[in-house]
């Protein structure tokens, strides 16, 4: 499984976001904090405390690499164990400030 990359990233909230009036420095911030070592973004959404992102990883997942340096509301780890050897499936809330009232959530 390939992990994401910050330039496509960036691409997919740029386009989310270009109805908005953010600048491509927040947008850039955003994308380096969504990415993480090992991790494909299956889907990201916007959520009252800033992004919900849909982790996978066909490794195990260490929950206190990915909690580093970060505010999340809320992390679900769903291992899918006897459907799918080795696959998990990471939901989270980022707290992203820079977005704090500027999405009309």
């Amino acid at each position: 499984m390939e992990a994401v990359s910050e330039k496509s990233v960036h691409k997919a909230l740029a386009a989310r976001l270009a109805h908005h009036k953010i600048s491509d420095a927040i947008v850039s911030k955003v994308a380096s904090r969504v990415i993480r070592e090992g991790l494909k973004i299956g889907r990201f959404d916007f959520c009252p405390y800033g992004i919900c992102i849909d982790y996978f990883s066909d490794k195990k997942v260490s929950i206190d690499r990915l909690l580093v340096n970060d505010r999340f509301r809320v992390v679900r780890l769903f291992p899918y164990g006897i459907l799918v050897d080795d696959f998990f499936h990471v939901r989270v809330e980022m707290e992203v400030p820079e977005l704090a009232g500027q999405l009309g959530r």
